[in-house]
C-alpha cells in the first residue's frame, strides 16, 4: 500500500446522523461541522501511523468543501491529506468511479497499490468494481441510508461481497512498513 482515498462522512467523521433530516436544514448542517461533528474511534491515531510509514492521503468526498474543511481543521486532520476531491467539484457523484481515478490520477500511482476506505454500500460496490482494493468501515447511520434493490436493508454481509476488508473501527488497524495489518476476526475478511 502507497496511498488511500478516503472518504470522509460516516468513514472518517460521526457525521452521518446530520443528513438524517430531509429537507436538509443548510445552517443547521454547517454548523454541525462547524462546531459539533467530531472523529471516528482511532481515526487522528491510524492517519498519525500511516503518515509515519509514507502512506499518501486524499480525501474523496461527497460534502461540498464549505461545509466540511471546518471539521477537518477542528479535529486537526485536514493537514494529513494532499488533496481533496468533491463530487461536486469533479462533476460526478459516488455511482460511477470517476472522483476515485481523479484521485488515483493525482496520487499517479498504480491502482494495485491505492486502497479506498468508504462505509456506504453504494460507494464501496463502486470502487470495488472499478479494481480499487476496497476497506469498508462500520457506520451505524449506513443501514438506515443505505438500500440496495427493492428497497432491502443493506447488512454487512453485503457490504462483505465487495470489500476486501470490513472494520468496525480504526482501532482495529495498524500499519507497519507500508502493509496493513487487521486485529479481528477472521469474519471480517472477503473469502
Amino acid at each position: 500500500m502507497k496511498a488511500i482515498i478516503f472518504d470522509l462522512d460516516g468513514t472518517l467523521l460521526e457525521s452521518m446522523h446530520i443528513w438524517r433530516k430531509q429537507p436538509y436544514e443548510w445552517d443547521s448542517i454547517a454548523k454541525a461541522y462547524k462546531h459539533e461533528v467530531v472523529l471516528k474511534p482511532g481515526v487522528f491515531e491510524f492517519l498519525s501511523a500511516l503518515r509515519q510509514n509514507g502512506i499518501r492521503m486524499v480525501l474523496a468526498t461527497a460534502t461540498d468543501r464549505h461545509l466540511m474543511e471546518p471539521a477537518l481543521h477542528r479535529n486537526k486532520i485536514h493537514g494529513f491529506f494532499e488533496e481533496i476531491f468533491t463530487c461536486r467539484e469533479v462533476g460526478s457523484n459516488k455511482e460511477t468511479p470517476l472522483i476515485y481515478h481523479k484521485a488515483l490520477d493525482f496520487l499517479g500511482l498504480d491502482k494495485q497499490d491505492v486502497w479506498v476506505f468508504e462505509d456506504a454500500y453504494y460507494a464501496i460496490k463502486t470502487a470495488k468494481t472499478a479494481g480499487f482494493k476496497v476497506a469498508a468501515v462500520h457506520d451505524k447511520w449506513v443501514r438506515k441510508f443505505s438500500y440496495g434493490m427493492h428497497g432491502k436493508i443493506i447488512e454487512k454481509e453485503d457490504i462483505m461481497e465487495f470489500a476486501d476488508i470490513y472494520v468496525d473501527d480504526y482501532c482495529q488497524l495498524a500499519i507497519d512498513n507500508g502493509q496493513l495489518t487487521v486485529t479481528m476476526s477472521p469474519t471480517n475478511f472477503r473469502t
